[in-house]
């Protein structure tokens, strides 16, 4: 790995430190609260931003992965599986949140609503992502079966945004909260929070991405001397 590579993640991740820093004083303490729901509508400033940092992370996915099917360069397939974990990351978050959120909103920490169980399917979906290369012992038929699927799979991503106004939903239109006439207060405390929740994202997107490569280049190492051991030995070398 470069030294630019890793001055990049290394700033990426003081940055996310300090954010992570600044974003819950700008949430809970900063942001105003919010008559109706109180103290439960902090949750907003965690929830829609891991919302962001979740499409971000499956979108590229599906990038990397047409790219992947295009070029038949691994590295693609890299940048693409990290994708997928870390976009697993933040829609866990989502998952998460979104109860702690519709308890006293809706009074039920769960709802069928289509937002929400299309989301879960999301999830649902990228995780079997995951597993694929962990349970294929052909790893190029697994990186194949992974871009089809991480391209098939952000199909979903859409269905999930627009849910809200395709179907009568439960669910508020909160990726537009902005847009509704915010307070100054909060909408300040929600731009720190998704600025935060991106650079904490690419942050470990990249380091994740640097593992991934060192790892890989082991395996070709260790791959390369078993296969010279293995040429010695039918030259009679021990």
């Amino acid at each position: 790995m470069g030294r630019r590579p890793y001055v990049l993640t290394s700033i990426l991740g003081g940055l996310a430190l300090i954010g992570m820093l600044i974003a819950p004083y700008m949430a809970l303490v900063h942001a105003s609260i919010e008559k109706n729901m109180g103290l439960a509508q902090k949750i907003f400033y965690f929830h829609v931003p891991s919302a962001f940092a979740m499409y971000a992370g499956f979108f590229l996915v599906f990038i990397f992965s047409v790219l992947y099917l295009w070029k038949r360069d691994k590295r693609w397939d890299i940048w693409a599986f990290c994708s997928a974990e870390v976009g697993v990351l933040f829609c866990t978050l989502v998952l998460f949140t979104g109860p702690l959120w519709a308890k006293p909103a809706w009074g039920a920490w769960w709802v069928w609503d289509y937002q929400l169980t299309l989301t879960l399917v999301l999830w649902l979906i990228y995780v079997a992502y995951l597993m694929l290369k962990n349970y294929s012992e052909e790893s190029l038929q697994s990186a194949k079966f992974r871009a089809v699927l991480g391209i098939i799979g952000f199909l979903d991503a859409p269905l999930i945004h627009y849910s809200t106004q395709l179907w009568r939903s439960h669910h508020p239109q909160v990726i537009r909260a902005d847009k509704v006439g915010l307070p100054p207060d909060m909408k300040t405390a929600f731009y720190v929070c998704v600025i935060t929740f991106f650079i904490l994202f690419f942050a470990i997107l990249f380091k994740r991405v640097s593992l991934e490569k060192a790892e890989d280049e082991l395996e070709s190492l260790k791959a390369e001397v078993k296969d010279r051991k293995t040429m010695l030995g039918q030259m009679g070398y021990s």
